[in-house]
């Protein structure tokens, strides 16, 4: 029989960083991070302008004690499987155990031109996903890893050093069915977002960011890890993120032409988090219950706008969890 949770998880929330400019200015924005009571602060991994993620990391885990720290998310096809276990783990040891590691089969067609590596078609970035998850958690947790498979060629690795959490940190997600079941398969946490399949959000993008296509994917996650003994935890990286009191007004003229879809479809979107404090935190409940979805994820940029949610919610469960209350 599964290990059914006595009552829902607990939320927690992170940051979606972007953007540092000086290493003092980076260092503030980790410890604020921090002192908001967000759980953790995540790092995108795209070849731009902003900063490398893995160094990032480790310099914001000199500079606080509790916050998790990582990477939301890194593309598969761009890194050797035992180098990044490397480094991941060297961050989980500097960090005291507080790594998240979130990889992805690659999205984003520009990364690749910058990268100079080929991408290959959606199915084959899910297998090449598939096949560096085996072999990260296999480092991780039974310190070698080898693998004869379709993308990797992996003969004798060593997972060393010792990072100090003993189960893989992992974060796998995405919109499609094949995509999820990889997650359900290695992840602790699946990241439920939309199809970004075609390397950009295009016309798929919003069609698959509906409600009802977030119940389809919460079924299939269900169905795939109903036999687990501790169930993944879902999170969402919320897209869109404004605390405003002109929620309609922000769904017309924000979410709508960001979507392509009608307002109201567009706000009952979880990749859409707005309206007043009072009523985020009313949605993130109703998404709680709907979803299961526990985990959000907040863009840098509103990070403190969205502190009072942050603070209600967790502290309302703390108080809960306090007086015994499920």
């Amino acid at each position: 029989m599964p290990n059914v949770p006595p009552g829902p998880r607990p939320f927690r929330f992170g940051v979606l960083a972007a953007g540092a400019v000086d290493a003092q200015g980076w260092r503030r924005t980790a410890r604020l991070v921090e002192s908001l009571g967000y759980s953790s602060l995540l790092f995108p991994d795209h070849q731009d302008k902003d900063w490398g993620p893995l160094v990032s990391l480790a310099v914001a885990a000199e500079h606080t004690s509790h916050l998790r720290l990582g990477t939301l998310m890194l593309a598969a096809g761009l890194r050797s499987v035992p180098l990044l276990y490397k480094e991941m783990a060297t961050l989980d040891i500097v960090s005291g155990g507080r790594t998240e590691v979130g990889l992805g089969a690659g999205w984003y067609v520009q990364d690749y031109l910058r990268a100079g590596v080929k991408m290959a078609p959606p199915r084959e970035r899910i297998d090449l996903l598939e096949e560096s998850a085996e072999v990260f958690t296999r480092l991780w947790e039974e310190s070698a890893a080898s693998l004869r498979g379709r993308h990797l060629q992996i003969d004798g690795a060593v997972g060393r050093p010792q990072p100090v959490q003993d189960k893989a940190p992992l974060t796998i997600g995405g919109g499609g069915e094949r995509v999820l079941g990889v997650a359900a398969r290695h992840a602790s946490i699946i990241n439920i977002g939309a199809v970004l399949s075609s390397g950009g959000k295009d016309t798929r993008f919003g069609a698959s960011a509906t409600a009802d296509r977030f119940d389809e994917r919460v079924r299939l996650i269900r169905e795939l890890t109903a036999a687990c003994v501790s169930p993944p935890e879902l999170q969402c990286l919320a897209f869109a993120a404004a605390v405003t009191e002109q929620r309609d007004r922000y769904a017309r003229r924000v979410l709508s032409p960001m979507f392509g879809l009608p307002p109201e479809e567009a706000l009952e979107s979880p990749l859409a988090v707005v309206g007043s404090v009072e009523q985020i935190c009313d949605t993130l409940l109703e998404r709680r219950e709907r979803f299961g979805i526990t985990y959000w994820v907040i863009p840098a940029n509103q990070a403190e706008v969205f502190a009072p949610v942050v603070a209600r919610l967790t502290s309302a469960e703390r108080s809960s969890a306090l007086m015994g209350v499920e």
